[in-house]
């Protein structure tokens, strides 16, 4: 290396350490800048005037009890309500508040009077912040003393149609009475619990499960959401019936009266009853009141019987009982007839008893007859038919047993009248 070059190489270093000196220098200048712009940035933006919204905060009712111990009110409509508060401060100290530190309220020391009452909604005041908005300033709530009334139940029909014939008895409820609760101004003018039946064709008894209507003093109809019920809905009972007119019967044990021998005269001879339409439709158009023995009878006379009706039919003529009077036609005449009990008497029947002997004590046995004179006449001994069952007696002495008589004449215009008996030895 020559001189020269020497003088070059040392001249040049200290001017590119002299470059470098000015370029960190520079470096330095340009940093504290900008940290000090972004100081002002950040200064700015934390203290910069901003608005944040706050949903959906919950507002308090204050002085509840002040007022209720007051007027005795209540809040019926007493359901949480929500409102969007928007308040303007600092960023920082905005960002520093939750919902829960926002206090949204209303004074119930402002109700005066019972009703709807419209109040304001109030914010508390915080610090560094200001409430620039609100979703909701003003709330209506519904006061009044909550009292329970016991209203009786009305049934109304208000549509039906029905066959002729076809009647509707008086209608019955589950319930007599409805507890309703709620503002004592309209409840103190409630009168009744009205329910309406639209029952459509109707054939017989049915039950019904409908809701119910609140019917004020005036018969006016009143909704008021705020009165609540205990029952939603009444089971009524439709009683249906159908009427019908029938005639009284009786009914012969032997088959022996007839035109030719008696008269029979049934007073009432019918009634007008009252039942279920299906058994109704499905009746005669008879009723049998009971059933005449023809051999306990001789002489005119009047048999009363009770008149039978099924459960849940009503007799409509309000007569309990029936006259059945038996006269007995003018030619009737009796007639005395001895019946032998003995072996060689073929008419005579008997049925013996098992294990054992038997003796009977009557040797013949008066059995008197009844019809008109032509047909006595040729009526005897052989005409009578008697018959003595002695095959349930199990114990030896003596034992009295009823006769079975068929006297045997030509369609029962002959008959005996009266009950009769042989008394047996058994050994």
């Amino acid at each position: 290396m020559n001189e020269q070059e020497i003088k070059e190489q040392y001249h040049a270093e200290p001017e590119e350490k002299q470059k470098k000196r000015k370029s960190d220098f520079w470096l330095k200048v340009i940093s504290v800048a900008a940290a000090v712009l972004i100081w002002f940035w950040v200064m700015s933006f934390e203290t910069q005037v901003t608005q944040r919204k706050f949903p959906s905060v919950l507002v308090h009712t204050d002085n509840y009890y002040d007022m209720n111990l007051k007027y005795g009110y209540t809040i019926l409509n007493n359901t949480e309500m929500y409102i969007d508060v928007t308040l303007e401060g600092k960023y920082s100290d905005l960002n520093r508040i939750k919902d829960t530190d926002i206090y949204a309220y209303i004074d119930l020391n402002e109700v005066t009077h019972a009703g709807n009452v419209s109040l304001n909604i109030r914010i508390n005041e915080m610090n560094n912040v200001e409430v620039v908005g609100q979703s909701q300033s003003r709330a209506i709530l519904y006061f009044d003393e909550e009292i329970i009334r016991n209203l009786p139940v009305a049934l109304k029909i208000e549509q039906m149609a029905k066959e002729e014939g076809i009647d509707i008895g008086t209608l019955s409820a589950n319930l007599d009475y409805v507890a309703v609760s709620g503002p004592k101004g309209v409840l103190e003018n409630l009168d009744h619990a009205l329910v309406r039946l639209n029952l459509g064709t109707v054939e017989r008894s049915l039950t019904v499960i409908e809701s119910f209507v609140l019917i004020d003093k005036n018969g006016e109809e009143v909704k008021n959401k705020f009165i609540k019920t205990n029952e939603s809905t009444i089971t009524v009972d439709v009683p249906v019936t159908s009427t019908k007119e029938v005639f009284l019967k009786v009914n012969y044990k032997y088959g022996y009266f007839n035109e030719k021998n008696t008269s029979i005269i049934i007073n009432p001879e019918k009634i007008k009853i009252k039942g279920s339409p299906d058994y109704i439709r499905s009746m005669d158009d008879y009723i049998i009141i009971g059933e005449i023995n023809e051999k306990k009878y001789e002489n005119d006379t009047t048999v009363m019987f009770v008149i039978p009706l099924r459960e849940g039919v009503k007799n409509l003529s309000d007569i309990t009982s029936a006259e059945v009077s038996i006269k007995f036609n003018d030619n009737i005449e009796s007639k005395i007839i001895n019946i032998a009990t003995t072996q060689q008497n073929v008419r005579f029947n008997i049925i013996p008893p098992k294990d054992f002997e038997y003796h009977i004590k009557e040797s013949k046995v008066q059995i008197k007859v009844l019809g008109n004179p032509s047909d006595l006449k040729n009526i005897n001994s052989n005409a009578i038919s008697a018959t003595a069952d002695f095959s349930t007696l199990t114990e030896k002495g003596m034992h009295t047993v009823n006769l079975d008589i068929v006297v045997l004449s030509d369609n029962n215009s002959v008959f005996c009248v009266g009950e009769y008996t042989v008394n047996v030895e058994i050994y």
